[in-house]
């Protein structure tokens, strides 16, 4: 059975996520679009939530700005207690190398690059040096069930497979925040449901916040809330039982 509630309900220990009154438009005068119109919201460390909601009512803008990728117009977004809009961008840059992981809905994998080279990434962007950096991918690509064939390219790999690279390239540099773009949308319902799986016990089980962009009904059973947007704007969330 399911409960709604207020989104702004949340645990009492200190959430990972706090926006309030973010707003986000794009263009001007008559072109202007409002993706985001007014967004609170709290996620919680160890907690999986899910946006959902037809296309283009403002869920991709929403993760953007809450990774620091994008700015917002208006309101507040702190992670961590901290408000990155308001670091330079080489601090903002650092901040998103250290603090978060991003699981892509095109897997985004460099085929030229090993797959153990693909997961070093974001590990080789924070200045670690390149044997620990690909000793430790190597360890991550055991942990999604990959172990073996760190050498390998990505095209040698099924769409499953890929996905799983992409999530250890996700979880290697221990984020505190991952973010996933439709992670299931390329993969048929099996394949999907086992990355769902994959990503709550190697994610929520060590305590970070998990935050999924998601058309994909068959995989709102793994949501802990599913925060339902609409023009810009978060209607209800739904708290799992």
């Amino acid at each position: 059975m399911h409960e709604t509630t207020n989104i702004q309900d949340h645990p009492d220990h200190a959430p990972v996520v706090v926006c309030r009154g973010l707003t986000k438009s794009y263009g001007s005068g008559e072109t202007k679009t409002l993706a985001l119109r007014g967004i609170d919201l709290s996620v919680s460390p160890g907690e999986l939530l899910m946006l959902v909601g037809p296309s283009g009512c403002g869920k991709t803008t929403l993760i953007s700005v809450i990774a620091g990728i994008l700015d917002q117009d208006g309101g507040t977004c702190q992670l961590f207690g901290q408000d990155v809009s308001r670091f330079s961008p080489r601090e903002r840059v650092r901040f998103r190398g250290k603090n978060i992981g991003f699981v892509f809905q095109a897997f985004n994998l460099v085929p030229t690059l090993t797959v153990a080279e693909n997961v070093a990434i974001p590990l080789l962007i924070g200045g670690s040096r390149r044997d620990e950096a690909l000793r430790r991918a190597a360890w991550q690509l055991e942990q999604v069930g990959l172990g073996g064939r760190e050498r390998d390219l990505p095209g040698q790999f099924s769409g499953g497979q890929q996905q799983r690279v992409a999530i250890a390239r996700a979880l290697v540099h221990d984020p505190r925040l991952v973010v996933c773009d439709e992670p299931t949308s390329a993969l048929d319902h099996k394949t999907g449901t086992k990355v769902l799986e994959m990503l709550k016990s190697l994610a929520v089980a060590d305590n970070r916040a998990l935050v999924i962009v998601t058309h994909d009904q068959r995989i709102f059973q793994y949501a802990d809330r599913i925060a339902h947007m609409d023009d810009g704007m978060i209607q209800e969330t739904v708290r799992q039982q």
